[in-house]
């Protein structure tokens, strides 16, 4: 019939005219307005998917859980270390000088400990006094670091370990040769070599040794070791107290030095820090287009 609509053709509206309902194509729905009032956010499924981290959810921290009260106490017992040992690198430079057997009983440190043998020869003192204080004061945080293998295993260990590869290598053998030797790892820390004592003993608390089995053999060592430090000092006698004299002129220029060396070493490191997160925001992102 003429001006009929031949079968399968769809007529288009004429231009200008009100688009009907009808006159949509199948299969497509015009896009929904959005209220008066209401943001568009094209992530919005995303934002609400990803939660935000809670603060103890960092890999930069040894635990893989919610800290309990034994990790957090443990985790304040490891930063006092730190700052310990940090606070007194200038002053064993002051105390070997002023006062070589309180150098030794605070410290525990070989020189201060052979200064101390050789005033104990030359002026007399409690030998046995400081010989046994200073070898606990060479371990006293050696539990710290068990306690830490103990918690965390191998999370404590790969951040003692270090982040350069020559570190982390070291730590490696020295947790090897814990593993299969430890009265022979716990010796080698005692030895002037690079061999990682918080890495041992955290690895000895690893493997599940228990304190009461730990502490002895750590203790007995650190003995024998101050008992022949205290003894090479003895047999050296008035030289190394004419040395010590002499040093104690100079020990405050030293700790001076040493408080500078400190500083300028962390400004370094932050500098190179700043360096290279400067140098990363720099590289341009390189996308298919």
């Amino acid at each position: 019939m003429v001006g009929s609509q031949p079968e399968g053709e769809t007529t288009l509206p004429v231009l200008g005219a009100p688009v009907e309902d009808s006159d949509v194509l199948q299969g497509e729905t015009p896009p929904e307005e959005p209220a008066p009032g209401t943001e568009v956010t094209t992530a919005e499924s995303d934002t609400d998917s990803k939660e935000e981290a809670p603060w103890w959810d960092d890999p930069s921290l040894p635990w893989k859980h919610k800290p309990t009260r034994a990790d957090l106490a443990c985790w304040i017992m490891i930063a006092v270390v730190g700052i310990y040992g940090f606070a007194l690198l200038p002053l064993r430079a002051i105390l070997i000088g002023w006062n070589p057997p309180a150098a030794a009983m605070i410290t525990g440190g070989r020189a201060s400990v052979v200064a101390t043998g050789a005033v104990a020869a030359v002026k007399g003192g409690p030998v046995v006094l400081y010989w046994l204080v200073a070898a606990v004061s060479l371990v006293k945080f050696s539990w710290v670091y068990w306690w830490a293998g103990r918690l965390w295993g191998t999370g404590i260990i790969d951040l003692l370990a270090g982040q350069s590869e020559r570190a982390k290598k070291r730590a490696e053998r020295a947790v090897r040769i814990t593993n299969r030797f430890s009265l022979l790892a716990i010796f080698l820390t005692f030895l002037p070599i690079p061999f990682p004592m918080p890495v041992v003993y955290a690895a000895i608390g690893a493997a599940g040794t228990s304190l009461k089995r730990f502490l002895p053999p750590v203790i007995a060592i650190s003995t024998i070791f101050q008992a022949g430090y205290l003894a090479l000092g003895w047999s050296i006698g008035q030289p190394a107290v004419d040395i010590v004299d002499a040093y104690a002129k100079f020990m405050w220029y030293v700790a001076l030095a040493m408080l500078v060396g400190m500083f300028a070493t962390w400004w370094w490191r932050e500098r190179k820090k700043k360096t290279a997160a400067t140098t990363e925001d720099a590289v341009p992102e390189t996308g298919v287009s």
